[in-house]
């Protein structure tokens, strides 16, 4: 059986950006890794158009989260977000290494 995030669109920085419809759900994915000083962060602008729903991370290396073990705290993190009203919101995805910004990037979303 399929994870339940396999079936909502996932969105990723690009050019044209994403089409929703109100309702619609979709989720944006970066790897952190504690340990080494890899994560992420998230701005959302547009208020009223997307919301946050929740955020779940999954270890990618389970096996490795044992005592003298090293690289097991790798996980993927999703951001899941609901469309609540038309308009157009852009979410901002920071790479941060080691609290610094290495990257950005915009997802521009639009919802009828």
């Amino acid at each position: 059986m399929k994870p339940p995030h396999e079936k909502i669109a996932r969105a990723e920085c690009r050019d044209e950006g994403y089409h929703f419809n109100v309702g619609d759900q979709f989720y944006v994915q970066y790897t952190r890794h504690g340990s080494v000083g890899i994560d992420a962060e998230i701005e959302v602008t547009g208020d009223g158009v997307v919301e946050v729903e929740r955020r779940e991370a999954e270890y990618l290396h389970p096996e490795r989260l044992k005592p003298g073990w090293t690289g097991g705290d790798k996980e993927h993190v999703r951001w899941f977000f609901r469309a609540i009203g038309p308009g157009t919101a852009r979410i901002i995805v920071r790479r941060l290494f080691r609290f610094e910004v290495e990257s950005e990037c915009t997802i521009r979303v639009i919802v009828k």
